[in-house]
């Protein structure tokens, strides 16, 4: 009888500990490996690219290893093509997305997106030479190019009478395109256009639009609630120790956001 109750003792203690297991939420994983994991499109400066170096740098790349910090962790992060993203988040290739990621409705169905981080506007880049395109209704007519799934996409695809959208899987080939005048203009979060304006010489901003309508989050899978909570709370004590600030002022002083 005493065995009996030995074996069945035991079997419920390994039957506990594996529900403890299976329960155990990422925020729990997190500090449990020491290392929160963020999927990246490092091909958007200034807020993830590459230096000379290969090293990925920018304003999303600084606020998440402040943010890691404020976890007690390391930010580890994964460069990740914008159109495989969200999948790879959903199969856990990592924990949490920092990639200029815009809180729409439509996102929100099937993630969970942080309290905002920042906030810009469309813009309209086009050939220096080029003064037709003044605003948004001047596109009407034009071929524009766009990083396929961005708000910048959403944008000019509510736009009636657009000539073609021709999506790219970067912004870069986007920017090649009207360099090579097989395209008009490209539309882009503001950004990253004023940005880039800075290292295209023969390019500028022809005009802004959805002024202050594209607000970015960080995103995670649907149902983290303490991962959620946490990020929440980390993101309000860099921004209340002036850390944020600093981090921002680094990244967007100088081209005016």
């Amino acid at each position: 009888m005493k065995k009996h109750l030995v074996i069945f003792l035991v079997i419920m203690v390994g039957m506990i500990g594996l529900s403890s297991l299976a329960s155990a939420s990422t925020l729990d994983e997190i500090k449990e490996r020491g290392t929160i994991i963020i999927g990246t499109d490092a091909t958007y400066p200034p807020m993830e690219f590459h230096d000379e170096e290969g090293n990925m740098i920018g304003f999303d790349i600084d606020l998440g290893n402040a943010i890691a910090e404020e976890l007690g962790v390391k930010a580890e992060f994964i460069d990740t093509a914008w159109d495989g993203i969200f999948p790879a988040l959903d199969s856990k290739k990592f924990d949490i997305i920092m990639s200029s990621t815009s809180i729409t409705e439509e996102r929100l169905k099937s993630k969970d997106m942080s309290d905002p981080y920042y906030q810009t506007s469309q813009a309209i880049a086009v050939r220096k030479d080029d003064d037709s395109i003044k605003g948004p209704e001047d596109l009407v007519g034009k071929v524009i190019a766009v990083q396929i799934g961005t708000t910048g996409d959403f944008a000019v695809s509510e736009i009636e009478g657009v000539k073609e959208i021709k999506r790219f899987d970067t912004t870069d080939k986007a920017y090649m395109e009207v360099m090579n005048k097989r395209a008009d203009a490209v539309v882009n979060d503001y950004s990253e256009v004023s940005f880039r304006m800075t290292l295209l010489p023969n390019m500028k901003v022809a005009a802004t639009f959805k002024e202050g309508e594209d607000i970015y989050g960080i995103t995670m899978r649907k149902g983290e609630t303490e991962l959620l909570a946490a990020i929440n709370e980390a993101l309000a004590k860099l921004k209340e120790s002036g850390k944020y600030q600093v981090i921002h002022d680094k990244w967007f002083v100088t081209t005016g956001n």
